[in-house]
């Protein structure tokens, strides 16, 4: 007389255990998404369209207050973005804030936009530091 013992794979006894892991994990993955959905694509946007922070950088290099106060400054790189505050208010109109820095100090360049006709009308760009004191420049303030 032969006993077989069935057993069972380890698929069938761990099944119930992943199928609960997978839903736990894929409601995780679409919580994050949905939360960070709205700030990452404004990094993304503006990271292929640099345009935005690239033509302000152009008018704060030509600033003699900025070039006193930082000194020669540095073009704005990917971290510097990153590091920042990227916001689109509607499909025209961007408010960002990005690190700058320059060959005495670094600091920080606010910029708020409108888009028209595909070229950036600016409203406002601004430096600010915070060490070795505060300053504030007003390179552009058009209210």
């Amino acid at each position: 007389m032969t006993d077989y013992i069935h057993k069972k794979s380890w698929w069938r006894k761990n099944r119930s255990w992943i199928f609960g892991v997978l839903i736990l994990v894929t409601g995780f993955v679409i919580t994050i998404l949905t939360i960070l959905g709205k700030p990452i694509g404004d990094f993304t946007r503006a990271m292929v369209d640099p345009t935005v922070y690239d033509n302000a950088f152009d008018l704060v290099q030509e600033d003699e207050r900025v070039i006193a106060l930082l000194g020669e400054v540095r073009p704005i790189g990917f971290f510097e973005v990153l590091e920042g505050e990227v916001r689109y208010a509607e499909e025209d109109k961007a408010i960002i804030t990005v690190g700058i820095k320059g060959s005495k100090q670094k600091g920080k360049m606010d910029i708020v936009a409108n888009k028209n006709n595909n070229t950036w009308q600016y409203q406002t760009i601004r430096i600010r530091t915070k060490k070795p004191k505060k300053v504030v420049i007003e390179v552009l303030d058009e209210k």
